[in-house]
């Protein structure tokens, strides 16, 4: 377990100190705050804007798409980056296991993201708070913004980085850019409903309408929204048990 943990804080720090993760971030950030700032016209234009709750929700399904897929390039082919640059001979030098080395690297890489996208819900959210006309208490923020990080940031976290470190190890990195392409304008393209959503929607699933749902259109399907969720995790767990079964993966194997 301590081999494991050296792997991940050494993944996790050199991950936060790329320039590249930091312009992602930014670019995100800055688009969500054009979309939904609590502006007169946005206010004007988006009729429940008003609504923490909403604006969290929003906030995450849509503009967070563009942040997670981001990341997801950013997080992809790290085995085969580590292979060129002579990391993995180093940590091959040393008593370590296979399932070490994996996991030590997808743990890193979920607090990785995970970080990532608490850090843009908490700003978003703050200058939500700071500069909305209706102003609430401070719980009328933090527990829509609690519930979001539970129900819809960690899924999406163990989403995004299982499968954007596994699945590159596993076919041609070339094949998976294709794929991650290919869901992202699927995701993008899907139009928002209070009925019910496709489970393969990675942030507007049905799992988000724990978080908001239109008041006159109440959806109660638990089947579908933990579909979404089965989805989430079931692709991240699928992507761990690929590249651990792969031969020829660590050292002689």
């Amino acid at each position: 377990m301590r081999k494991m943990f050296f792997i991940s804080i050494f993944e996790y720090k050199m991950q936060m100190r790329r320039i590249a993760t930091w312009g992602v971030f930014i670019t995100a950030t800055t688009i969500t705050l054009l979309d939904n700032f609590p502006s007169a016209s946005n206010l004007a234009r988006l009729e429940f804007l008003s609504q923490p709750n909403y604006f969290v929700c929003r906030a995450m399904s849509l503009n967070g798409l563009i942040l997670v897929f981001g990341l997801m390039f950013l997080l992809s082919n790290r085995f085969h980056v580590d292979h060129k640059a002579g990391v993995k001979s180093l940590f091959m030098a040393a008593p370590i296991q296979k399932g070490q080395y994996i996991g030590g690297k997808l743990f890193a890489g979920f607090l990785y993201t995970l970080t990532i996208i608490i850090l843009f819900l908490v700003l978003n959210t703050t200058a939500y708070a700071i500069f909305s006309p209706i102003k609430s208490g401070v719980a009328e923020y933090l527990m829509p913004l609690g519930k979001t990080i539970v129900v819809s940031a960690i899924p999406v976290s163990f989403f995004i980085s299982f499968c954007a470190i596994a699945i590159p190890a596993v076919v041609d990195i070339r094949l998976f850019y294709f794929a991650i392409s290919v869901v992202f304008i699927i995701n993008a393209a899907t139009v928002g409903s209070a009925e019910k959503m496709p489970f393969y929607l990675i942030t507007a699933g049905d799992l988000i309408k724990l978080i908001w749902q239109r008041p006159k259109w109440p959806f109660n399907d638990m089947t579908s929204i933990a579909a979404n969720l089965m989805f989430l995790i079931g692709c991240g767990l699928l992507s761990w048990l690929l590249i651990l079964c792969k031969r020829k993966f660590w050292r002689a194997e």
